[in-house]
């Protein structure tokens, strides 16, 4: 049988024969000296040690493995700078350029351009600023909303192709992304408390340069849905259109079927009715 070093009752055998060993050899020299106390010094002085070094290897053996530590996390990381105000996570992905929809009016009037830094949302205030940090590679940029989408599940932004390429995912096509609305400086922004928590959406039915369309559309609406709301907004060509709105919903789904019913009744005079918050 080989010498296995950690084993401890192969150390414990070891000493043990080690021991004998000496008692042999000494006693032919100084009997009466070595088994009236030295031997027995030596013997006492070899358990201990034996028993030492098999403490040693057993606490080594069976020692747990030191499970890595975490790496701290970075100060950025650890700062809660969307706690505040509105904030979401999700996926974005960008449009413009050869899709189409480039010099194409927006939801705000204006024309498209994959050069700046806009983007689409569902619901935020359209001329409004977001923040959009990509969680993928850390990069982040200001946006603003001139549109409304994506209209694909499980995604909250479409941003233009110089947003991509700001954020970093242009060769991906999406990313996941955190967003935040902010002014257009970036510092915070009392969106979230300014809203009317009690009633925050309503439909936007069409923005409209022409005085007559909007006194047409305005009449007919009230007369079938309820109260319309005119919003002036000035777009970057120039152009002033009137944003017209229709109710004030206190959830998503109330304001989803009424905004079916919009796009039942006026659907053929071509307006695209969409939800968005009350601001």
């Amino acid at each position: 049988m080989g010498f296995h070093p950690l084993i401890p009752q192969n150390w414990n055998r070891m000493f043990t024969v080690w021991i004998e060993d000496v008692q042999v050899r000494f006693k032919p020299v100084a009997k009466v000296a070595m088994d009236g106390g030295m031997l027995r010094r030596i013997r006492a002085a070899t358990r201990v040690s034996a028993a030492v070094v098999i403490l040693f290897f057993s606490l080594h053996c069976t020692k747990p493995p030191v499970a890595a530590k975490k790496p701290a996390k970075t100060a950025t990381e650890n700062q809660d700078d969307f706690g505040q105000g509105y904030m979401e996570l999700g996926v974005a992905t960008w449009y413009g350029g050869n899709d189409g929809f480039e010099g194409k009016h927006t939801a705000s009037g204006e024309l498209m351009d994959s050069s700046k830094l806009s983007c689409a949302h569902r619901t935020l205030p359209l001329g409004s600023f977001v923040e959009v940090r990509n969680l993928d590679n850390g990069r982040q940029a200001i946006l603003r909303v001139n549109d409304r989408g994506p209209f694909l599940k499980g995604r909250i932004l479409d941003v233009s192709r110089q947003g991509a390429k700001a954020l970093g995912f242009l060769e991906a096509g999406k990313a996941n992304v955190k967003i935040r609305v902010v002014k257009q400086d970036g510092s915070p922004s009392d969106y979230g408390q300014a809203v009317d928590l009690t009633n925050p959406y309503t439909i936007q039915v069409a923005a409209l340069a022409d005085p007559e369309n909007i006194a047409r559309l305005t009449k007919d609406l009230e007369a079938a849905i309820g109260p319309v709301t005119a919003q002036s907004f000035t777009t970057t060509d120039g152009r002033v259109v009137q944003r017209l709105r229709v109710g004030a919903y206190t959830s998503m789904e109330e304001a989803q079927k009424a905004a079916e019913l919009v796009s039942q009744r006026f659907g053929a005079r071509g307006v695209e009715p969409f939800i968005t918050r009350r601001y």
